[in-house]
């Protein structure tokens, strides 16, 4: 024989009644429940915050990573915050840039983040059918990077490191190719490296890194290694994330047209170049 196991619950209500004075009246009922009904009730109340928890992660990070596309901020492409001295992303050695003209786009980028290898266009998983959803994004940073190749305006890329180990090996390895003249051969090879939409999985080891640096026409592959084995600007991967705080960036990809912050998607982009 199956027995229901009942659970009672209590419950008080207080009322404050305003009468010439506070009055207070107290009201107590019973509320019998069945375990079953119990059970129901504390899995959906998981669920509710389980759900939470994935939309703050998705909001979050974009990205953050997932992390999501994190730098739209909902400004209708064009940008309507705009940001202070933004000068500190002018020094080369920390900030590599493409191209120069009287239009500035900065990207905040992490070598790990999908969003931001969707932005680059550069994997083969980016042309897949699951993610046309994305299509306005797919692509838009390369887009941008031939503009700039092309010296109809200036790229800057920083290099964010939010995502775990790798995502600092992947940046310092990006300033290592730098000091080579070589920042843009690495970025594109990093990011065409990328198999899946995944984060520290191995694939951007120091090891793996030396191997993607090996595919670079005219690079000091030696240099290179050293540098990267080294550590050698691990504290200035610190630095960028600090300045990139002061910017106010919470998440990547992130533009900034001009000075300006851009929604992730070429349609804002291309509406920010032009203007």
């Amino acid at each position: 024989m199956k027995v229901n196991q009942r659970f009672t619950i209590n419950i008080i209500h207080k009322f404050i009644k305003l009468k010439g004075g506070f009055n207070m009246e107290e009201k107590k009922e019973t509320v019998t429940l069945e375990k079953s009904t119990l059970w129901m009730i504390s899995t959906f109340v998981l669920l509710v915050l389980f759900a939470g928890f994935l939309i703050f992660s998705y909001t979050g990070k974009s990205s953050t990573g997932n992390a999501t596309a994190g730098a739209d901020t909902g400004n209708g492409g064009t940008g309507a915050q705009t940001y202070g001295d933004l000068s500190v992303f002018n020094d080369a050695s920390l900030f590599p840039s493409l191209g120069s003209g009287s239009t500035t786009v900065i990207e905040f980028s992490d070598f790990q983040c999908p969003y931001c290898a969707l932005a680059s266009g550069l994997p083969v998983w980016t042309s897949q059918s699951q993610f046309s959803q994305y299509a306005d994004l797919i692509g838009s940073a390369g887009k941008v990077e031939d503009l700039a190749s092309q010296g109809k305006l200036k790229f800057i890329y920083v290099s964010m490191s939010f995502l775990g180990q790798e995502s600092v090996y992947s940046a310092q390895a990006g300033l290592c190719a730098n000091e080579q003249d070589k920042f843009w051969e690495m970025h594109d090879a990093i990011f065409r490296t990328s198999d899946a939409p995944s984060e520290n999985t191995g694939k951007y080891s120091k090891a793996n890194l030396e191997i993607i640096a090996k595919g670079i026409s005219g690079i000091d592959t030696a240099k290179f290694n050293t540098c990267l084995e080294s550590d050698k600007y691990a504290s200035a991967v610190q630095q960028i994330s600090q300045a990139a705080s002061g910017a106010g960036v919470q998440g990547t990809p992130t533009f900034f047209v001009n000075g300006k912050q851009v929604s992730a998607s070429w349609n804002a982009l291309s509406a920010a170049i032009n203007a």
